[in-house]
């Protein structure tokens, strides 16, 4: 398992949407230079500032959950309204389904997760134990929203500390490999993504 050291969320870019309505910090996405229409995977932090529709992205699967912020209600005639107002609660729905949101109050981030159906597997964890057995897969996330955690792995004994607001990635993770966190508060999200062969 390849570990890189971890990273700012607000040191990565924020784009403008479109339809001036938010913005986005693309954290990772597959391949490397792939653009909105022909990426594998996508991870991105998104702050809205004003009620508006979701991009649709046909062939994609989303999970969405609250990052910062009071929320927002989502809408779609997919499926009944749906408040997203608690921190850490993933929400999954289709890429390809008409989506509206609401605001609750003022600017809200959220954490997304698209990934091409069909073509990768992905898990989505809130992490609450003190060691985490993390899935055999490409490439591995750890976010952290609050409070601060050090991690240790079964085959690397020096400690690797991750703040909030930061995030870091593993790759080439192999069976039975483990993430050992000393946590002080920590609010970790695990995001596991794997190209399906």
């Amino acid at each position: 398992m390849e570990i890189q050291a971890p990273i700012a969320i607000d040191s990565v870019a924020s784009i403008p949407w479109k339809n001036g309505g938010g913005t986005t910090r693309q954290l990772a996405v597959a391949p490397a230079a792939a653009g909105a229409n022909d990426f594998l995977w996508r991870i991105s932090i998104a702050q809205i500032d004003a009620p508006g529709e979701f991009s649709t992205f046909p062939g994609v699967d989303r999970t969405i959950l609250l990052w910062r912020g009071d929320g927002v209600t989502l809408r779609s005639p997919a499926w009944p309204d749906h408040r997203l107002d608690e921190e850490r609660v993933p929400f999954f729905f289709r890429g390809e389904e008409d989506v509206s949101c609401d605001l609750f109050g003022g600017p809200t981030q959220d954490l997304n997760l698209m990934v091409r159906r069909g073509k990768v597997g992905a898990t989505f964890e809130i992490i609450k134990e003190a060691r985490y057995l993390v899935p055999t897969c490409d490439d591995f996330f750890l976010l952290c929203s609050q409070g601060s955690a050090q991690l240790a792995t079964l085959t690397r004994e020096e400690g690797l500390d991750i703040q909030a607001g930061q995030y870091l990635r593993a790759s080439k993770v192999g069976e039975r490999q483990a993430f050992v966190l000393a946590n002080s508060g920590a609010l970790l999200v695990g995001i596991a993504v794997r190209i399906l062969k």
